[in-house]
């Protein structure tokens, strides 16, 4: 990438914004060095990781980097055998700690993350769980820098045999000292300047008056500032003190000798803990990363290699967020060229900049500032070409300087490359200035290459009419309020809204309408036509917004309905169920009472026949509708209800045909009625169709079968449904029906003509003749 474009795009403002996210100095030192990648799975990658790291700290919270610092020079310099002094050996402590904790929270949290998931381990973070599962456990030295130094910076007692006793031995020569300077304190006190101890170097002293240095025999260590005071170690201390300082000599060299047998185990680790700081680097670069975008909002984009951009809502990331105007921006797909017109501190520069550096961003692995679902092409370079480029030290124009650009631009531009382009042919003759501004973006169109451009010019405006791969967009002006708006409007060529500014600040109609002579009659039609477009648009705008509130409304209340829907229907189901069990409690009982009446009757009415005590079960039974047939009405039907369809009436137990469909209802024929059902209460006979209509037809086109099938039937069920049939028959004057009730054993044949006999629709009965199907069938004669 081009360190000029990304100078421009001013992407080092906000890397450094970004590297102020670091958790340690390896993230900080990683993100500072941050650039755009080479390759777009590499990007991808560096965006996943990041999206990992994302989803941490959203759901486990910010990760543990505390510790965690830059070691590499220590461990570069225990490699060489130097001697590493307390203060390094405790940082090296502090990191491996640190790097223990880290690897701890990334742990907890794809443990916690597999739980509330339920996905495999090896699906959870895999980019942040490989890197903590690499970093290697430096347990064993962290735990013997511990034995030895102390938190606060000093060497334990027990560092060594050898220390403990020269320290043992050390307390004990100053313990003596000190008892013999507090007896001299007592007794000299007239000559000391104040009754203390002190210590001069490692001589402990007494502060003795400079007239009376004769009267306590000793060495002079030190002399007050003002020289009323010297500080003198007594002679009778000189043999402990000497000892103390032989002591501390030994000690010294104690410690030197175990810092070295220290800084020889970080050594034999040093190119694993230097492997573990590049791997902390990248993880505290992830969160980094992950925590800059939490706070301004940022989203994970999605990175292609079409040369396809999709921004929505995107933002510069160097504004400030309440003011800043979101924008929408598409490129790549129907058109590779971008003519963006418009005002003066209208937003134009911005949108390039917005554009190349939100690119920059996504190519360098960061969320950008934009909506979910925004794309961004990876580009093999950038090139920008924005800003004022006057340079008086090379004694170039604006234009000289833009132009230099340009054709070092063009020099080197691929159809892989995005070239954004800023008040193109500005700075010279305005008709020359257009002419190579248009030469300029035709070379660029030839080339495949992907354009934003902005201009004053209308010649570029006509440009992207022309050309097909190329379409206008304009930074949106209020006139009425004479203030930019800064949206941005693809589709609609801006217009410099001269005239229309100049009216509204007063300027007088004449001169408007002079000048207005001087616009040629193609400027004014064009101005015309962009001027009817955003009216155009903004009617289209409002339509929309119209629209959308009144689908929102009709949401709201088809969900108030379905909810009221639910709730009555649960009511309803609750009522239902409520009364279907009383009615089972009494019907059971009237049916246990019913069923001792009829075996009473049975014994003392001997001239009742069998049909009519089966008639009297079979209308007690129909009076209570069973559970069964409920629910499966209640149900509904899943398989479709067509016209002509068999059916089974769920709730009557009865056949019957489909007549009509209406909606939610159905009406069906069940023998001589016809009735309008709830299809919910239908069910598909399995393997009948529209039984074919023999019958005669009667008043209101209705019809009555002259058969009727019963076998397989129960005897009840068969006696009922052709009790039915003949009332029916006699009331429409069918004299004939036909009963198919099969051969099979001849129960169902006896028990059906056994009751034919006193029917009183019956004048006479027989079996069917061989055509007819013999004993497998009856012919009745109706009374009509």
């Amino acid at each position: 990438m081009l360190e000029k474009s990304l100078a421009t795009l001013e992407f080092f403002k906000v890397r450094a914004q970004i590297a102020k996210f670091a958790a340690s100095g390896l993230g900080q030192n990683r993100l500072e060095e941050l650039s755009p990648y080479t390759l777009c799975t590499e990007a991808e990658q560096e965006l996943e990781a990041v999206d990992e790291a994302f989803v941490c700290i959203q759901r486990f919270g910010q990760p543990a980097f505390g510790g965690i610092s830059d070691i590499r020079d220590a461990l570069k310099r225990a490699q060489l055998g130097s001697v590493l002094n307390i203060e390094q050996l405790l940082a090296i402590r502090r990191c491996i700690e640190g790097t223990a904790n880290l690897k701890q929270y990334i742990r907890n949290a794809v443990g916690q993350y597999e739980t509330a998931e339920g996905l495999g381990t090896s699906n959870i973070f895999p980019h942040v769980r490989e890197l903590s599962e690499a970093l290697f456990d430096a347990r064993r030295l962290e735990v013997e820098i511990a034995r030895i130094i102390l938190d606060d910076a000093t060497i334990s007692d027990h560092a060594s045999p050898e220390l403990r006793q020269l320290r043992i031995e050390r307390r004990t020569a100053e313990a003596r000292a000190r008892k013999i300077l507090e007896d001299l304190l007592r007794k000299e006190a007239r000559h000391l300047q104040e009754p203390v101890i002190a210590l001069r170097g490692q001589s402990l002293c007494l502060p003795v008056r400079v007239d009376a240095k004769h009267q306590i025999p000793g060495i002079v260590r030190d002399t007050s500032a003002s020289g009323s005071t010297v500080y003198v170690e007594p002679q009778a201390v000189l043999e402990q003190g000497e000892k103390v300082r032989e002591l501390l000599v030994r000690e010294e060299r104690e410690i030197e000798k175990i810092l070295q047998q220290l800084s020889a185990l970080v050594a034999e680790v040093a190119d694993e803990l230097r492997e573990n700081c590049q791997l902390l680097s990248n993880l505290d670069a992830w969160f980094a990363k992950a925590r800059y975008a939490l706070k301004h909002h940022c989203s994970k984009p999605k990175l292609n290699s079409d040369g396809y951009w999709l921004l929505r809502s995107a933002r510069h990331p160097l504004l400030d967020e309440k003011q800043a105007v979101p924008i929408d921006l598409e490129l790549g797909r129907e058109y590779r060229m971008l003519m963006i017109t418009g005002p003066n501190t209208g937003g134009k520069t911005v949108t390039l900049k917005t554009m190349g550096l939100l690119t920059l961003m996504a190519m360098a692995g960061c969320f950008i500032h934009a909506n979910e679902n925004s794309e961004i092409a990876f580009c093999r370079t950038i090139f920008a070409d924005i800003g004022d480029e006057q340079s008086i030290e090379q004694s170039l124009s604006t234009f000289s300087s833009h132009l230099k650009n340009i054709i070092h631009m063009l020099q080197q531009v691929h159809e892989q490359d995005l070239v954004l382009l800023d008040e193109l042919g500005a700075g010279t003759d305005p008709g020359e200035g257009a002419a190579l501004a248009v030469a300029i973006l035709e070379t660029l169109a030839e080339c495949g290459a992907r354009v934003v451009a902005t201009t004053h010019h209308a010649e570029l405006k006509a440009f992207a009419f022309r050309e097909p791969a190329a379409i206008n967009a304009s930074m949106e002006f209020d006139v009425q309020s004479l203030q930019p708006t800064y949206r941005l409007l693809i589709g609609v060529p801006g217009r410099s809204n001269a005239f229309a500014i100049a009216r509204r600040l007063g300027l007088p109609e004449k001169i408007i309408e002079r000048a207005s002579r001087y616009i040629s009659n193609e400027q004014e039609e064009m101005d015309r036509l962009i001027g009817e477009m955003e009216k155009a648009r903004k009617q289209h705008l409002e339509a929309l917004a119209a629209a959308e509130e009144a689908r929102n409304k009709a949401q709201s209340l088809e969900e108030q309905y379905q909810r009221a829907l639910v709730e009555w229907e649960e009511a309803s189901s609750r009522k239902e169920e409520e009364l279907l069990q009383e009615a089972e409690r009494v019907l059971v009982n009237a049916r246990q009472t019913a069923e001792r009446v009829i075996q009473e009757l049975r014994r003392e009415r001997k001239d009742w026949k069998d049909h009519e005590f089966v008639e009297l079960r079979k209308s007690l039974e129909e009076a209570l509708p069973t559970r069964k047939n409920i629910q499966r009405a209640k149900s509904g039907n899943k398989k479709a209800i067509a016209v002509g369809q068999a059916v089974r009436v769920l709730s009557l137990g009865q056949k019957a045909e489909v007549i009509e469909l209406s909606g939610q209802y159905a009406t069906v024929q069940m023998g001589p009625l016809r009735s309008k059902i709830d299809v919910r209460d239908l069910e598909p006979i399995e393997g009948a169709s529209k039984p074919p209509v023999q019958g005669v037809r009667v008043k209101g086109g209705e019809s009555i079968r002259m058969e009727i099938d019963v076998r397989g039937e129960t005897v009840e069920d068969a006696l009922l449904r052709i009790d039915r049939h003949l009332d029916a028959a006699m009331l429409q004057g069918l004299g004939r029906i036909v009963i198919i009730h099969g051969k099979g054993t001849g129960a169902l044949r006896t028990a059906i003509r056994q009751h034919l006999k006193h029917h009183k629709a019956v004048k006479s009965f027989a079996s069917g003749s061989l055509g007819e199907g013999g004993d497998g069938v009856t012919v009745v004669s109706v009374q009509v």
